[in-house]
């Protein structure tokens, strides 16, 4: 019994070792994607301006001057 109460404190200090290191990488997890999606809807953004403005110019290029 003495075992147990002499390695109980380094057993607690681990379980919250682990659960703050879990919820830290679980956010950057987390924080990596909300990332990720922003810059795809940039992206998308970005290639729907693009194609209208290319669509633009086109209808200028073509109309008679």
């Amino acid at each position: 019994m003495d075992y147990v109460v002499a390695l109980l404190p380094s057993i607690g200090l681990a379980i919250i070792f682990v659960v703050v290191l879990r919820a830290i990488l679980f956010a950057d997890r987390r924080e990596r994607a909300a990332i990720r999606e922003l810059e795809n809807e940039a992206n998308n953004s970005a290639s729907l301006v693009a194609q209208d403005d290319i669509a633009a110019q086109r209808d200028n290029d073509d109309s008679p001057n």
